[in-house]
């Protein structure tokens, strides 16, 4: 009787530690939205879309030389003047012209650690919202004293609208890419299981110059720039659901 008793009590003992231990064992639930089957395909797709110009930025130079940062001052005033009387004329707009460097040094004599005279800089960035402006825009600038050319940039105030052009696009690539790919691997595109929007490369088209007055200063030759397109980018990275 006594056996019969040890008997029960041990399998009563054994059943509720084998119970305690799964219910202390982890379960594993699907988190919400995630596949429980089936397969992922990631895809990236890219598109690029062209325009004409219909602006373009020029950056110049004026840089002056005098033997008191007030002399310096004056000169490069009367040149900024000049400039932007002359611009002015030619209908660019007071807003589009824009200062972007501001700058007095003092010249050394370093043999005798003096101070010799004072160097103003002053950079002025014009947009043109005529590209058949551009070669009236250098000479105006060249003739009032800002004698470096640093750059041309041409650029189409529609970026935005050509942008969602391309990453409509990209979208479309995206799905064509996967589509293929299901194809080749048996499936069946089920449903989208994320999508992101990679950084888009939108490039104007730069025309690095650097000339001084005396190449480029006849408006009567012209500057010989021409534009090319502007290309504005988009690019999305998406993840497919896909079935047997």
């Amino acid at each position: 009787m006594n056996r019969k008793i040890c008997a029960a009590l041990l399998a009563a003992v054994m059943m509720l530690t084998g119970a305690a231990a799964l219910a202390e064992s982890p379960v594993y639930t699907p988190a919400p939205g995630m596949m429980t089957g089936g397969s992922l395909i990631t895809v990236k797709g890219t598109a690029q879309v062209l325009a004409e110009p219909d602006e373009v930025c020029v950056t110049a130079n004026a840089s002056v030389t005098a033997a008191t940062v007030g002399s310096a001052q004056e000169e490069m005033n009367a040149i900024v003047a000049e400039a932007t009387k002359r611009l002015l004329a030619l209908g660019v707009l007071e807003d589009d012209m824009v200062t972007s460097n501001y700058a007095y040094y003092s010249r050394y004599n370093y043999d005798t650690n003096t101070i010799t005279g004072y160097e103003a800089n002053h950079t002025l960035e014009i947009t043109c919202r005529d590209v058949e402006m551009l070669d009236s825009v250098i000479g105006a600038l060249t003739d009032s004293g800002f004698a470096n050319i640093y750059s041309v940039n041409y650029d189409v105030s529609t970026r935005s609208e050509l942008y969602q052009q391309a990453l409509d696009m990209a979208i479309r690539r995206a799905e064509e890419k996967a589509l293929r790919m299901a194809q080749t691997g048996g499936l069946t595109i089920t449903g989208i299981e994320s999508i992101s929007e990679n950084d888009g490369y939108n490039e104007g088209y730069a025309v690095n110059v650097t000339a001084d007055a005396g190449l480029m200063r006849s408006k009567a030759e012209g500057t010989g720039i021409r534009s090319g397109s502007v290309g504005v980018s988009a690019g999305v990275t998406v993840v497919y659901r896909a079935q047997q």
